[in-house]
């Protein structure tokens, strides 16, 4: 599995942990933060108000006053801003296990093998955002194969949210400024000077004439952006409560040796959440390799688990992305996020049936873990189970659920069986389709009876004669949910054509009073 990293970028960082020391203070007018270099005073931070009036970072504080009078300005507390960074790095673990400061005002997020969990990388980038911004955070981030191109594309990049498609690292960078590959001023004022401004330029310039006027930094730090050089990030260990550690005597990298390590720490973890009554939501398992390198493997559950073989299990499906390189010397398995576990006396309602059938019995558990198994593979979307909602609609009677613990037991009843009692346990006097429509398709109102039962209707260019009509079935409106729905009726017809095929229809309305419905009529279903 190729690495991912993902850069964020606080632009506001140092003025936004101001204003949340002084909450009486207004967001809304200029405020510039001020740090000293040798003798004078130098522009550090501004909020956006300040940066909308002209006031830069590294300005002198006499130029940001005479551009904005009213500039409020404060010195800055690199140490305490500093430790605040440290403190949003360990809050940002709940997306990945390898999370580090990236001072003064950005943080590294190594996302490989984490991205699944939260339905894919674009997701997982929107719900840092939206977590961000509840906490007060304007951000920018960019994920991509290196570190050199995240950083480059969350700092220069056109988009809030930047996500790099594997491989395509030098394409997106192509358009960026030399700015973005983190070069010396000097560096940046010299290339200007010869015309380079963007990465397609500077790649563009032969690598020995380059290193002659520059030296080794240039191409250095586009070689890191590419990918074609190895940059070294110093992430830090996690702190968690719940933990388990092995050191081995001698490197292995074959997936036979990792697979028995995991299934001694999955042991060790199991016993250790066993005897604290707790189950594991989330795990991850940092494999350190010689060369200092860490990778990672992060798994969620759908439920409170502390069953090894449940949890060595989840581990070995996704034990082929790791890369051993020169062999790895440590292993360690750690708890991010843990729940009581549900007593054994407090097992879900069964069915009736599955007090005699032992596989109907364990048919719930096996597909709480099937779904679980599922949702740890990375590319797969999606997994979820219809739950019954209370809406008198049939469109709306389902719900998809994403969580899929502790499922009632599935009955091996069909819906659309003709027995009065439905799988949910209450009485259901009529039937429902085998098939219905996800939206009611609309036809010219029918012919009708003397009872106002269908006797012919046009379906799909054909007209249709009814030889026999079951109805009506009256639904009213979720009017204590939706206002809108007070007063809505429905009527339902299951009808049997002269070829033999039914079909279920409805009228909107009881076609007597206008505010129960328009009286249109419609097909929902087939038999």
């Amino acid at each position: 599995m190729p690495r991912r990293l993902l850069s964020l970028w606080l632009p506001h960082w140092h003025t936004t942990l101001w204003h949340k020391a002084h909450p009486h203070s207004d967001p809304a007018l200029p405020l510039a933060l001020y740090g000293r270099d040798g003798q004078s005073r130098k522009i550090v931070a501004v909020n956006r108000a300040a940066l909308e009036s002209g006031v830069q970072k590294g300005q002198f504080l006499a130029m940001a006053r005479s551009l904005v009078p009213d500039l409020a300005t404060h010195p800055v507390t690199p140490e305490r801003d500093a430790r605040g960074l440290q403190k949003l790095a360990e809050w940002c673990r709940c997306f990945s296990p390898l999370v580090a400061a990236d001072p003064p005002e950005g943080l590294w997020i190594d996302s490989t093998g984490c991205a699944h969990l939260f339905g894919g990388e674009a997701r997982m980038l929107e719900a840092l955002r939206d977590r961000l911004a509840e906490r007060g955070h304007d951000m920018r981030a960019a994920l991509a194969d290196t570190a050199g191109a995240a950083h480059a594309l969350a700092r220069h990049g056109d988009q809030q949210l930047t996500c790099v498609p594997p491989g395509e690292s030098a394409l997106a960078l192509a358009g960026l400024p030399v700015a973005a590959l983190r070069l010396t001023p000097e560096i940046q004022a010299g290339l200007s000077l010869m015309g380079i401004t963007r990465v397609s330029d500077l790649r563009a310039v032969p690598r020995a004439s380059l290193t002659r006027r520059f030296g080794m930094e240039p191409l250095f730090r586009l070689d890191q952006a590419l990918g074609q050089e190895k940059e070294a990030l110093c992430f830090d260990r996690p702190v968690a409560a719940l933990h388990v550690k092995r050191a081995l005597l001698e490197p292995i990298g074959t997936a036979e040796s990792l697979l028995h390590v995991v299934t001694v720490l999955c042991d060790d973890m199991a016993a250790l959440l066993q005897k604290m009554g707790l189950g594991a939501r989330r795990l991850d398992l940092l494999c350190q390799r010689v060369d200092d390198v860490t990778q990672a493997i992060r798994v969620g559950t759908s439920e409170p688990v502390s069953d090894p073989s449940r949890l060595s299990r989840l581990f070995q499906e996704r034990i082929e992305t790791i890369d051993p390189g020169f062999g790895i010397e440590v292993m360690s398995l750690h708890v991010d996020h843990a729940e009581p576990r549900q007593p054994a006396d407090e097992t879900p309602a069964l069915n009736p049936s599955a007090l005699t059938d032992p596989e109907e019995q364990q048919m719930p558990a096996m597909l709480v873990e099937l779904a679980e198994r599922l949702r740890n593979r990375p590319g797969l979307r999606g997994i979820y189970h219809l739950a019954a909602t209370d809406s008198p609609f049939p469109e709306e009677a389902q719900k998809p659920v994403v969580r899929l613990a502790r499922l009632p037991t599935v009955s091996r009843t069909p819906a659309s069986s003709w027995s009065g009692t439905a799988q949910d346990g209450f009485p259901r006097l009529w039937p429902r389709p085998v098939r219905l429509f996800a939206a009611p398709c609309a036809i010219a109102p029918p012919a009708l009876a003397e009872d106002d039962s269908p006797r012919r209707f046009v379906w799909q260019g054909q007209m249709l004669r009814v030889r026999g009509a079951d109805g009506p079935e009256r639904l009213h409106g979720a009017w204590w949910q939706h206002p809108v729905q007070a007063g809505a009726i429905r009527d339902y017809w299951i009808v049997e054509t002269e070829e033999g095929d039914r079909f279920w229809l409805f009228r909107r309305g009881d076609g007597q009073h206008p505010w129960s419905g328009d009286g249109a009529w419609f097909v929902h279903g087939v038999f």
